[in-house]
């Protein structure tokens, strides 16, 4: 394959026998809160004649088994061609013989599937494309979004940014540089879906008087693992709902990570008795909402302010140029990283939480021309990236 004749006569072979073909491609999906990630790219696809797409959903081992039917219901719902990879007696469906040309992946760790889907076995008859769930924004944190088990087997790699993709680039450099692998910067697809939410009409803050308040949305973090951005959860989960119901024209919606009651409770660090007493505060108290919808980027334009800990949902806000409050972990933050939080207003503690809510409410903005800076490096010139993905896919399945 080094061999210039060699590969110009197989291109030119695959070009023939390619030509008016369909290209097939299977979306493996197991969590509806990541659908977003790649809706606007699975959309593209189905609106080009040139491509069949499937929806394979997988049950989720990440979480609790109660959980997993109502996951695997929602992908039921969507438009298009769906299959249940579990079959009643429990066997799986054989992704082989649906003949893929590509498959896509929600998440870039195999351990959450069987052993018949996993990137290994799933490469040695289709090539394997990787669209990120999450910015990767610490450098521990790197290893795990860029774990080599996973990206030995992918061929199309659509980075976040360019960050990511010369990371994955240098690490097998020799065989980007022979085109045995692609890895692109083209802009992320989840942002063409925020763009586009804008208008929609919500799920909060519609009407009434709660679309008069100050309003923020609230996402703690999954795991208090300092190395894997930590969560400061159990910091403010009774001092912010309250600060919000002490002032009559204040709400919040918590949007907490959708694994983040399931691992602390099976880490110890609650009980699912526990988990349950304290959302029912979200239930039963006006201004305090709990949100737990797949499709949460109307929510990101309602809001005012948000307030997070390590999150991909900080970078995604960005795009509405509102503040960020960024609820600070002890960890190495990567180049990346350390572009965003020059826009956002780090906090370490209750009090500097309080007092910079405070400022907000009361209309000081000082980050406002850096986040707005920020804001255009992650959005300029890459307003169409499900467009530019499918555009590469075609290029590589009929002319190269």
């Amino acid at each position: 394959m080094d061999n210039p004749l060699l590969k110009g006569m197989l291109a030119g072979y695959r070009r023939h026998s390619r030509r008016g073909k369909k290209v097939r491609v299977v979306f493996i999906c197991q969590m509806p809160q990541l659908w977003n990630k790649l809706e606007s790219v699975y959309q593209q696809m189905r609106q080009d004649s040139q491509f069949e797409c499937v929806i394979l959903a997988v049950p989720d081992e990440s979480i609790a088994k109660e959980h997993q039917k109502e996951s695997l219901a929602f992908f039921d719902r969507l438009e298009g061609r769906v299959i249940q990879a579990q079959k009643a007696d429990g066997s799986w469906v054989s992704l082989e013989e649906m003949c893929p040309d590509y498959v896509f992946y929600q998440r870039p760790y195999d351990h959450y599937l069987p052993e018949c889907y996993q990137s290994g076995t799933v490469a040695a008859y289709a090539r394997i494309c990787y669209v990120p769930y999450a910015y990767a924004c610490t450098v521990p944190v790197e290893a795990s979004c860029y774990n080599q088990a996973f990206f030995t087997n992918v061929y199309l790699f659509f980075a976040e940014d360019a960050y990511a993709r010369d990371l994955v680039f240098h690490r097998e450099e020799a065989l980007y540089r022979a085109g045995r692998k692609k890895a692109f910067y083209l802009g992320y697809p989840a942002l063409d879906q925020i763009l586009g939410a804008r208008s929609r009409q919500g799920m909060f803050w519609e009407k009434g008087q709660d679309a008069e308040s100050f309003k923020m949305l609230w996402c703690p973090r999954w795991t208090t693992d300092k190395n894997l951005g930590s969560s400061n959860f159990f910091e403010y989960k009774d001092a912010l709902p309250e600060l919000v119901q002490s002032k009559d024209d204040w709400s919040m919606v918590f949007r907490p990570h959708p694994m983040m009651f399931d691992n602390f409770v099976k880490t110890g660090e609650m009980t699912a008795l526990e988990a349950e007493n304290y959302l029912r505060k979200y239930q039963a108290q006006d201004g305090l909402y709990y949100d737990k919808e797949a499709d949460y980027y109307t929510t990101l334009w309602r809001s005012d302010i948000l307030v997070a800990d390590l999150t991909t949902v900080m970078i995604e806000y960005l795009v509405t140029r509102k503040p960020i409050i960024y609820c600070v972990a002890d960890i190495e933050y990567n180049a990346f990283m350390k572009g965003i939080l020059s826009g956002c207003y780090c906090v370490g503690t209750w009090e500097e939480l309080k007092e910079t809510i405070r400022m907000l409410y009361a209309g000081e903005d000082p980050l406002k021309e850096q986040r707005n800076k920020a804001a255009d490096l992650l959005i300029k010139g890459k307003e169409h990236a499900a467009e530019a993905i499918v555009k590469e896919l075609k290029k590589d399945f009929y002319y190269e």
